[in-house]
């Protein structure tokens, strides 16, 4: 069963994320479940989180963990189980919802918008 069969809103949400080329930070993805989607509980609104950054990692989105370093490094986290569960991880260490430049971003470039629709 896929991400977007467990939960409907994940396609849905992940679709207005990479609308555009731009930046989405992992508390951007938080909000719009919290404020827009009214989804209240913190293990639910973790839960259907990392769902979405699977489903933005599998359309081709880069993460940055290290937001403000060149971005010629590269993170050693290769494939989408690794990188959710860095954030997993980062995630548990600060007890609550991510804020503002916590934990990671996503880069969704033209270049990625291109691929996914071939």
């Amino acid at each position: 069963m896929s991400n977007i069969e467990v939960h409907p809103k994940v396609g849905e949400l992940t679709d207005i994320l990479l609308s555009v080329p731009d930046e989405i930070g992992l508390y951007e993805i938080c909000s719009d479940l919290k404020y827009d989607l009214h989804v209240s509980d913190e293990d639910e609104i973790k839960r259907i989180t990392l769902d979405v950054v699977r489903e933005m990692l599998r359309r081709g989105a880069r993460v940055d963990f290290d937001c403000g370093v060149p971005t010629g490094r590269h993170n050693p986290e290769k494939t989408s189980d690794e990188i959710v569960a860095r954030i997993e991880r980062e995630w548990a260490e600060l007890r609550g919802l991510p804020t503002i430049g916590d934990i990671c971003m996503f880069v969704w470039t033209p270049d990625a918008m291109e691929a996914f629709k071939k």
